[in-house]
């Protein structure tokens, strides 16, 4: 069975019961007031339904307990939809000692929520050797993914007497259409295919509220909402249709197009960077010194084999005021023939974000083991400059 994120700690997975908590009830953690929102989940939140945003991140915290000769791992199982949810990375955590037998811990598995959709996240507890098993105990979690609200800005108001019309705001304004709709006669309004270039205008889909009517009321109509943000200079134009979904092959009973011109903000464009860098180092650039400037990317790529128990350590104890942690994700190598002890790749990203020197120490360890001889050291000192 191939394994998206193969854990490299001993792992104990508490028997899974009765649900601890519903989807309003988990908190985000904030580690500083820049930081995305991490929606945590546990092991009692099984089979449930989790909502979140693009841009948040989901961070399942599994219970974990080592203990000796128990040599099983929690992984990912093939399921999750890429285009929803990417992996960044997972961890063992250890609130007492780290290298103590039977002490109860935490399994940390980090996921950046990238679109809307919907995916599952599926868990499996097995010995690594044994992939062609059925694990132990299973997890799964269902992630509904919404898209961010827009940034705050200049809101621009369209409605139906603004039809055909030409509006120009700045990068960072909102743009909205309010259309009437009345879904109880099966039609509604949709954006028409590729007449928004999402480059310069990014939609978040729409929004429908009934009328205030009387209780017990049918029939009754309300208004459809449409919401862009102006993203990057330029010319587009936003399309939508009255239909009833279902009848493909007609027009629809109505129409509404206008024309936005998006000018540069007063301060700057919001477009990203183009002459960010990033800078990929291998097995065999350790003790390397790199200079590099805000906003630039360190890559590194390191052969790993969970396996034989070891992982690389302390990926998140560089000085994060000056390089942020973005990514820290393990891919087993290609395994056609399913053989057993077979390594990968771990990549580990760093990003860039303010002047100084810090210094990345990672060690490849049992973690069990801190000690041994056959630990391998890996260091690369990095001195950020200005843009």
């Amino acid at each position: 069975m191939k394994y998206g994120i193969l854990l490299t700690a001993v792992a104990f997975f508490a028997a899974a019961g009765a649900f601890a908590a519903g989807p309003d009830d988990l908190q985000p953690n904030l580690p500083d007031p820049d930081a995305p929102v991490e929606i945590r989940v546990t092991t009692g939140d099984a089979g449930k339904e989790v909502k979140a945003k693009v841009g948040e991140y989901i961070v399942i915290e599994m219970d974990n307990n080592v203990m000796a000769g128990n040599v099983r791992v929690w992984s990912e199982l093939p399921g999750r939809n890429d285009d929803v949810l990417e992996a960044q990375e997972s961890r063992n955590v250890n609130p007492k000692r780290p290298t103590a037998v039977g002490v109860d811990g935490k399994v940390l598995f980090r996921y950046l929520v990238k679109d809307a959709g919907t995916s599952e996240i599926r868990l499996g507890y097995t010995r690594p050797w044994e992939s062609n098993e059925t694990p132990e105990r299973l997890f799964n979690v269902k992630i509904v993914a919404e898209k961010a609200a827009p940034a705050a800005g200049k809101t621009v108001v369209l409605e139906s007497k603004d039809n055909g019309a030409s509006v120009t705001v700045k990068a960072g304004d909102i743009v909205q259409v309010k259309l009437r709709s009345n879904r109880t006669t099966g039609y509604s309004w949709a954006e028409i295919k590729d007449k928004t270039d999402a480059k310069i205008l990014k939609s978040y889909g729409g929004n429908y509220e009934v009328n205030a009517h009387p209780e017990g009321m049918v029939g009754v109509g309300g208004t459809e909402t449409f919401t862009f943000t102006a993203v990057a200079p330029g010319r587009t134009g936003i399309a939508l249709g009255y239909a009833r979904p279902w009848e493909k092959d007609k027009e629809p009973a109505q129409s509404f197009k206008a024309t936005v011109v998006v000018e540069a903000a007063d301060a700057a464009p919001l477009t990203a960077a183009t002459d960010t860098k990033e800078f990929a180092l291998g097995d065999g650039d350790s003790g390397k010194s790199l200079e590099l400037h805000v906003g630039d990317m360190v890559k590194l790529v390191l052969a790993t084999n969970p396996t034989t128990g070891f992982s690389w350590t302390k990926v998140d104890k560089v000085d994060s005021s000056i390089l942020k942690l973005e990514k820290n994700d393990y891919r087993q190598n290609a395994n056609p023939g399913r053989m057993v002890g077979v390594g990968g790749k771990t990549t580990i990203v760093y990003r860039a974000v303010k002047p100084g020197t810090a210094k990345i120490d990672l060690t490849y360890m049992q973690p069990w083991e801190p000690d041994s001889e056959f630990n391998t050291n890996y260091t690369v000192t990095v001195k950020v400059l200005e843009k």
